[in-house]
């Protein structure tokens, strides 16, 4: 629920409550109202009483998402007052608000009011009046509208896909509104907004729709995300966009503007943690020193380096040495999910556990990638595993030729796509690799797509020739990689007679390592050390 705290101090205050969980919350312009997005009232799915339901009708594709639940009432945008009467609805319940803004005396929102949008949603732009009434449809992307911004003048931006049907491969743009038509400011930089480099020590702000802000009447922000780093580009209305920052390297997963100052929670060095800074002058001034100080003690620096597999371009990849320091040692092959994501120098977790536990790092950004262009990561569409794993294999092949590990000495990690890589690598390519750890992994594409060329791809008819240990972590909550996927690698594994091991977590939902119980955390960390420990 939304509270109000004084900015000179004293206890803070509830505003007039809200039915269910608020998502969001935004001052008038004359400070008397918030607007907030949150739960509609109206229940979707519930036959009968809805204290005992009777049943639970659904015909929506997306009747639950992972880390929510049950989608069983829309969002809505609701006017808070301050002072006296009661919350008030100002868009109906048949549809979802996914983003809402003022825009003078109306409200400027996000929603899919599609009649088939519960097949898949995609929201454009629309705008209600702040008392309420019919909401007019606003100019509308060719694909979504992930998230908009509107100025102090009522100028409106969008960051999202002007492409039908979009894939993760394809960059995110940043619109304007001019009239009853959208221009794109970002055209020809083939970079996605947004950032795209995540971690388990950073924050997950761009993860759910990336944003842009203005800086003033003639000019936005937004982050923009580039070979494994994102830092911010100013976007002029009259004008190419221009990075604020100079260096490349930078990770910034957080942005913030107001009264002329840009400021981003970013890493201010490859191997720290996040903390703010302002940016100015196109350098980082540090404003806390909190963020990052627990990680001090532990930091080790990953080092960029470039592979190349034959017939392949050029992949960047960083190496976190076991220790800090550059001699033989056994070695874990970390693989992003996404798979259209990216790794970068902003270190997760387990990469600094395992290298204080003697192990050397890699980790690589493949095809498929984001922040390298278009035309880098389209190929790996249908074709998972395929193209990608000779170039995750010449990473390995690398730290080979450089002395840094022994051929029966490398293990192979990752979550999600990177599971399902973890799993394609071991039942495609046994006895390169001498253990595994797959967490929430896709395995088996079969029942989803087309069956002959996906059953092709899917490592859950090809793991039967893995004879590698192989620790399996699943969230019984995950609904993005459900854990079927896993049971299905675990039952082949364990009738052969394999060295197999599932590990579930009750609740947790698909990105456990970021979001999930702290002890949980902790338990997940201590085992994937303790597996490569014991068969590396």
């Amino acid at each position: 629920q939304p509270w109000i705290l004084p900015l000179g101090g004293g206890e803070p205050r509830l505003a007039p409550e809200l039915q269910g969980n608020a998502v969001s919350a935004s001052w008038s312009p004359d400070g008397r109202s918030l607007l907030v997005i949150a739960p509609s009232g109206q229940q979707r799915f519930v036959v009968g009483d809805p204290e005992a339901p009777l049943a639970r009708r659904i015909r929506d594709l997306t009747w639950r998402l992972d880390g929510f639940g049950l989608r069983d009432q829309f969002h809505s945008a609701w006017i808070v007052p301050l002072r006296t009467g009661k919350p008030r609805r100002v868009t109906s319940p048949g549809y979802e608000v996914a983003e809402a803004a003022w825009l003078g005396e109306r409200i400027a929102f996000l929603a899919d009011r599609r009649d088939d949008a519960g097949v898949i949603e995609y929201p454009q732009l629309h705008t209600v009046s702040a008392h309420g009434g019919t909401a007019r449809a606003g100019p509308a992307l060719a694909g979504l509208a992930w998230t908009l911004a509107v100025s102090a003048g009522g100028l409106i931006a969008l960051v999202g896909y002007d492409v039908p049907d979009p894939i993760g491969w394809e960059n995110t743009g940043l619109f304007v509104v001019e009239g009853r038509s959208l221009r794109r400011l970002d055209e020809g930089l083939d970079r996605p907004i947004g950032n795209h480099t995540f971690a388990d020590t950073a924050e997950l702000t761009d993860a759910f729709g990336p944003r842009a802000h203005w800086l003033d009447e003639q000019s936005l922000v937004a982050l923009v995300s580039s070979r494994g780093g994102s830092r911010p580009y100013l976007f002029p209305l009259d004008g190419e966009p221009t990075p604020l920052l100079d260096d490349e390297e930078v990770v910034c997963s957080g942005l913030a503007v107001g009264g002329g100052r840009v400021v981003v929670n970013a890493s201010g060095r490859p191997d720290d943690a996040p903390d703010l800074y302002e940016v100015a002058n196109g350098l980082l001034r540090r404003l806390t020193a909190h963020g990052g100080r627990w990680l001090r003690p532990h930091r080790i620096e990953a080092e960029r380096i470039t592979v190349r597999a034959r017939n392949h371009p050029p992949v960047d990849a960083w190496l976190v040495p076991a220790r800090g320091r550059r001699r033989r040692a056994p070695l874990v092959l970390k693989i992003h999910g996404g798979p259209h994501s990216a790794y970068g120098p902003v270190p997760y977790t387990e990469t600094l556990a395992l290298a204080h536990a003697g192990f050397h790092v890699l980790y690589a950004n493949p095809q498929g990638s984001v922040g390298y262009g278009e035309a880098f990561a389209r190929p790996l569409n249908g074709r998972w595993g395929e193209l990608d794993a000779p170039e995750q294999l010449a990473v390995v092949d690398w730290a080979i030729r450089q002395g840094l590990a022994s051929r029966d000495r490398i293990g192979v990690l990752g979550l999600s796509y990177g599971g399902f890589m973890v799993n394609w690598l071991l039942g495609h390519h046994p006895n390169r690799f001498a253990a595994g750890v797959s967490e929430n992994p896709v395995t088996e594409l079969v029942s989803h797509f087309e069956p002959d060329r996906y059953r092709e791809l899917s490592p859950a008819f090809q793991i039967h020739r893995n004879t590698a240990p192989l620790l399996l972590l699943q969230c019984d909550g995950d609904l993005r990689c459900p854990p079927d996927q896993t049971e299905v690698v675990f039952g082949i594994l364990r009738g052969l007679g394999r060295e197999v091991e599932m590990v579930r977590y009750p609740e947790e939902s698909h990105i456990l390592l970021a979001t999930g119980r702290p002890d949980r955390r902790v338990d997940r960390l201590e085992r994937i050390v303790d597996w490569f420990e014991r068969y590396l």
